[in-house]
């Protein structure tokens, strides 16, 4: 009710106050209504041609992308295992005759380094940032047999020590080293 007679006040207030507002809109304002647009034959031929050719391109993307992943899928060859790794790398070490060579230091750090990159690939264990000890720790607690956990650890103490320890082995003891690491391999 207060507010109805306070907006009644401010109405008579402003008409007292200006007598000559009007509430209509000046007749020059109204202009009349435009006609329609005539649309050329040649404008319309622009908006086709334009949807056919990215309706091309969006088809060459599209089968260009359905093809790669298709190849994709039919390059993607299964790793080999790495027991066959390993063994090629032992052959490939036995013909490099660094030991007959008296090169006993390196032969020894290869074998070891094909061992460690074979456990690495068959119990998904990091081996070649490890020590010996480590590696072993890791291994007993991955659960691996038990049999061939210790003749790793007993391999690679063998290499530890011609390759930390300043040992220098004879070759029948390089023979029987390399036919461990080749016995490690086989075990699995």
């Amino acid at each position: 009710m207060i507010k109805t007679r306070y907006i009644i006040f401010i109405t008579l207030l402003t008409l007292l106050l200006y007598p000559n507002l009007t509430f209509s809109a000046p007749v020059d304002d109204i202009r009349p209504l435009k006609g329609p647009v005539d649309i050329e034959e040649k404008a319309l031929i622009w908006p086709i041609i334009l949807l056919i050719l990215l309706s091309i391109v969006g088809s060459a993307v599209f089968s260009y992308f359905k093809k790669k992943k298709h190849i994709d899928e039919i390059a993607a060859v299964p790793p080999r295992p790495p027991e066959e790794i390993a063994m090629e790398k032992l052959k490939s070490l036995l013909e490099e005759r660094l030991a007959e060579k008296g090169m006993m230091k390196e032969y020894y750090s290869k074998l070891s380094d094909i061992i460690r990159e074979f456990i690495e690939g068959r119990y998904k264990i990091i081996a070649l940032d490890k020590t010996t000890w480590e590696l072993y720790q890791e291994m007993r607690s991955k659960k691996v047999s038990r049999l061939h956990v210790d003749k790793i650890k007993d391999f690679l103490e063998d290499c530890d020590l011609v390759k930390f320890a300043k040992y220098i082995p004879t070759q029948k003891e390089a023979v029987d080293v390399y036919n461990k690491a080749k016995e490690i391999v086989e075990l699995v």
